[in-house]
Formats: structure tokens, C-alpha cells, sequence
């Protein structure tokens, strides 16, 4: 059974000032970057509904979500807002050569953070209980994506004028279940330069043996200044992630491939990982 995605990526971008879905993130812009995480994760096929040809910022939106595997729907017109461009990637889907996908995964185009096992996540656990609606959820609030199942995704063009796709989710209360994430990165998006600001200040750090044991997650995040070190890392975990005050001076940070000393300078988009010394005999 398929779980599709749609991408509804035709606004205007108006808070941000400029169109935020081709702002660059690890030297690709973001509408490439979320498509990846959902092509990665399980997910098709991936329509991305863009900015008319006229706008312009939707040729390069288009072309940006068409070189890693999405398919592009353009409409003449800019739709009005999300459910209108969700309903237009619905038709499409259903109109699809091959049978309708069993599931549609709605994924906001400014989701800077998505990552593939967050979308295999809730793909396997919705696998499993097709009948239900998946969301998930960061310190008990909601996030994106949402998995819908297709009989309930395929009802949102009958939806009263003016409702958006919220009013969907509170008819099937009954059928929604929540999957709790270790990060707020389904929470994240990217509306305002400040946000962008914050975003590009905030890295994630992969944990290890005992560190991953003392924070009792796998992943955590930090605020780092611009143009951080090592150091400065080292010292965002002990401020900002207490249980980790105690080893965090003391072990190993590889950024990227390598370990660095205190000295070397983080780049931006690359992995981090705090990884404690072996012991044994």
C-alpha cells in the first residue's frame, strides 16, 4: 500500500520577504530538502503544488522540486490558500494511471528540519493501523506531517467554504493517533527572517552510549553563535542540556565524518555527534 505526499508550496511568502522555499539549506534549496526527507522516508509519489508560471519565484520552486523526483502540479492561478492547493494535488492523484494511494501524507513546504525517519516513522506506523489518522507530536503539542487515510483525504474538497483542513481532523477525532517525537523538529517552521535567523543558529547533536543514556534521548538540540567551534558547542550542551554537564567537556564531538578538536569551526549543515570514549578490556 502507497502512502502519498503533497507539498502545498504556492504561497507568497509574505512574512518572510522573499521566497522562502528556495532559501538554501546544505546547498539545496528547501523545497529539494523536504521532498528528499519524504522520498527518503517512503513516501509516493510527492506532488508539490507551486506558484503559477507567472510569479516569479515559481519556475525556479518548480524546477528545484522536479530535479529530485516530485511531481509538479502549476496552476494557473495562484490557489488562495493550503486546502485549495491540497484539493487541486487530490484531483490529481486520483486521476493517476495507476490505483489511488492508500494513504496521503500532508507535508508543509517550510519544514526546514523534516527528516526521512520521521516520515518512515509514521509511514510504518500508519502501515500498520490504515484506518487511522497519524500526527506528530513534540512536548504534547501537534506537529507535521500528518498521515490521512485516502477514503478520509479524498472528503476534504466536501468540506464547508472557508474551513481549512483542521476541521477534518476534529470530524475524525476518534481516528487519530499520536506518535511522540524525541525532537521539536516537527514542530519547526520557517515563516519570518527571525525564525530563518534561529534556524541557522540551532544545530542538532546525534548522542551515544552513555550520553544518549544521561539525556534520554537519541538527538538533542543547541543554539550555537555564528561561526561556532567546537568549544562553543561544548558549552551550549552544559547551559542549555544540564544532564550532560558532567561528560560534555570531556568527549569526543564528530563534525561530519571526523572528529575536530575545540578549535575547529562548525560548518553549517553538517552532522554532529557527541560520541564518549569505549571502556572495556
Amino acid at each position: 500500500m502507497t502512502v502519498a505526499a503533497i507539498i502545498p508550496a504556492a504561497g507568497e511568502s509574505r512574512r518572510m520577504g522573499r521566497a522562502k522555499l528556495l532559501i538554501e539549506f546544505g546547498g539545496r534549496p528547501l523545497i529539494a530538502r523536504v521532498v528528499n526527507a519524504l522520498r527518503e522516508g517512503g513516501a509516493g509519489p510527492i506532488v508539490v503544488v507551486t506558484p503559477p508560471f507567472e510569479a516569479p519565484e515559481g519556475p525556479p520552486i518548480a524546477e528545484a522540486a522536479a530535479q529530485v523526483g516530485a511531481r509538479v502540479l502549476t496552476p494557473e492561478r495562484r490557489p488562495g490558500d493550503m486546502r485549495e492547493s491540497v484539493e487541486l494535488a487530490l484531483a490529481a492523484l486520483n486521476e493517476l494511471r495507476d490505483k489511488a494511494p492508500g494513504g496521503v501524507l500532508l507535508a508543509p513546504a517550510d519544514s526546514p528540519r523534516l527528516k526521512a525517519a520521521t516520515v518512515g516513522r509514521l509511514i510504518d506506523a500508519w502501515l500498520g493501523r490504515p484506518e487511522s489518522i497519524f500526527i506528530p507530536t513534540f512536548g504534547g503539542r501537534r506537529g507535521h506531517p500528518i498521515v490521512l487515510p485516502w477514503r478520509i483525504a479524498i472528503s476534504i474538497p466536501n468540506l464547508p467554504g472557508g474551513v481549512g483542513v483542521n476541521a477534518l481532523i476534529s470530524e475524525h477525532a476518534a481516528d487519530v493517533q499520536e506518535i511522540p517525537f524525541d525532537d521539536d523538529a516537527v514542530l519547526v517552521d520557517l515563516d519570518t527572517p527571525d525564525d530563518l535567523d534561529r534556524l541557522r543558529r540551532t544545530r542538532s547533536v546525534r548522542l551515544f552510549a552513555i550520553a544518549r543514556q544521561l539525556a534520554g534521548v537519541p538527538e538533542v538540540v543547541v543554539e550555537l553563535p555564528e561561526s561556532a567551534t567546537v568549544v562553543d558547542l561544548r558549552r551550549a550542551l552544559i547551559q542549555q542540556h544540564p544532564a550532560l554537564a558532567g561528560i560534555a567537556e570531556r568527549v569526543r564531538i564528530a563534525v561530519g565524518d571526523e572528529y575536530a578538536g575545540d578549535d575547529a569551526v562548525i560548518p553549517a549543515d553538517v552532522p554532529l555527534a557527541l560520541i564518549p570514549p569505549v571502556s572495556g578490556g
